[in-house]
């Protein structure tokens, strides 16, 4: 839940540590802070906003929003969970409002009335406020992800939103993007970004991760890309956040159960933040963090070479011996329009198992799995797959970021996170199957 601060140009970041005991939602949790301004050095202020008993409505604070309002005062809304109402004749979350002068002391000042769970939707599921001043109306709007009452299978997701003109007293507009394809909606936001709003949220049916559609108009037609997502299963709850100049996303890339490739993904994970961009067309870009890049130590890189491996496949070897953290980063090129390219980490130098990117022209998408993939699967990877559009005889460049258990691949606008687990292997080497690749 970021904030960026214009006046000591400092990202508050706002989280929920999680203390998976025994797993997660365990032990009951407040909003921590830790604020940064290049992503690589960070200040930690422990919990802020703390946590109710378990009496309390708050006796989990779940995901809200920080902005600033018209007297300049920082404002928190937030939601109030508490797990032992579920089912119950009262909602177990409700929003919440907190106020604070240097976004460190807060001050809570309890459930907001008029922002209660309305007739005809779950009340166990309202959650994840975010506010924004609607200049063309004059008046501030606040959105919230929810479902309608009843099944909690049916694809009943939406983002509902109230008004109000003095941040206090709020009056229920209703839908505010209900497209039924998610059982539910969360951590749902609206930004603008150069001519065009941007509404941003997250689904656990689908995709199980964060997209987007965006709008000309704050209350128009929305428009859902072709590709609506910013990265991979592997990437959550993202918010969006910066300055003039440029934007960010802050999500997470989930840890894995008994922290083993095969299994599913747990809530919560290690941040990552990443730059996004739009296109001419309005269409976002995501890329790795510039800061990021220059501070990693260990760059890899790759001699010119043409791999000519038509009908066959042919591997050849980077580097041996790396370490854990490293940049590899190479431009590409594909002389025939079918074919893949793959680059492989953590690869064994006597079994050849590893992890392997591929970057296919036969299917234009990006991918990772564990390599060779037998027997049966050796990786839980449902959607580690993004489309990527690709051209021959077109140079393309690849930056390959692996850091302990999280490998990211960031080609030129399209980012793909996983988090991997049999990091005890330390072999580099690119693969060609069935195509002529040039890389440099």
């Amino acid at each position: 839940m970021p904030f960026f601060n214009q006046k000591d140009g400092l990202f508050y970041l706002y989280y929920q540590k999680d203390t998976r005991n025994p797993v997660p939602f365990g032990d009951p949790f407040g909003w921590q802070l830790v604020t940064t301004k290049d992503f690589i050095n960070y200040t930690n202020y422990g919990e802020v906003l703390p946590k109710g008993s378990d009496d309390d409505q708050d006796q989990f604070v779940y995901a809200g929003s920080v902005f600033l309002n018209a007297n300049h005062d920082l404002v928190a809304y937030y939601t109030g969970y508490n797990r032992n109402f579920v089912n119950k004749e009262k909602p177990s979350q409700v929003l919440m409002q907190a106020v604070s002068s240097d976004g460190i002391k807060w001050n809570k000042l309890g459930i907001v009335n008029s922002l209660l769970p309305q007739k005809g939707y779950d009340g166990d599921d309202w959650r994840d406020p975010n506010v924004i001043w609607d200049e063309k109306n004059q008046e501030y709007l606040l959105i919230l992800g929810t479902r309608l009452k009843g099944n909690k299978k049916l694809k009943t997701g939406r983002i509902v939103y109230f008004t109000s003109h003095d941040c206090q007293n709020w009056n229920f507009q209703g839908d505010f993007f209900a497209p039924d394809m998610y059982t539910m909606m969360e951590m749902p936001q609206l930004v603008r970004i150069g001519a065009w709003w941007y509404l941003i949220y997250s689904e656990y049916d689908y995709k199980k991760t964060t997209h987007y559609c965006y709008s000309r108009e704050l209350n128009g037609n929305w428009i859902i890309p072709r590709d609506d997502t910013f990265n991979g299963r592997a990437y959550y709850a993202a918010r969006c956040c910066g300055d003039d100049k440029r934007k960010y996303l802050f999500g997470w890339v989930p840890s894995k159960e008994a922290g083993k490739d095969i299994n599913n993904y747990l809530w919560g994970g290690t941040f990552l933040p990443l730059e996004i961009y739009p296109a001419p067309d309005g269409v976002l870009q995501t890329k790795l963090v510039d800061s990021i890049l220059e501070t990693v130590e260990s760059k890899i890189t790759v001699s010119d070479l043409k791999i000519n491996s038509l009908s066959k496949r042919q591997e050849i070897i980077v580097q041996k011996k790396l370490k854990n953290n490293y940049l590899f980063s190479m431009d590409f090129l594909f002389e025939k329009d079918y074919g893949q390219l793959g680059v492989i980490f953590f690869e064994n130098e006597a079994t050849f198992e590893g992890y392997e990117f591929n970057i296919s022209m036969s299917d234009q998408a990006i991918s990772i799995e564990r390599t060779p993939n037998l027997r049966w699967f050796q990786m839980q990877n449902i959607g580690l797959t993004r489309q990527k559009k690709l051209k021959t005889d077109r140079w393309y460049h690849l930056n390959l970021l692996v850091d302990d258990t999280i490998a990211v691949l960031d080609i030129e606008g399209t980012v793909l996170s996983c988090r991997i687990e049999k990091n005890i292997s330390h072999l580099l080497s690119i693969s060609v199957y069935n195509s002529v690749c040039k890389v440099k």
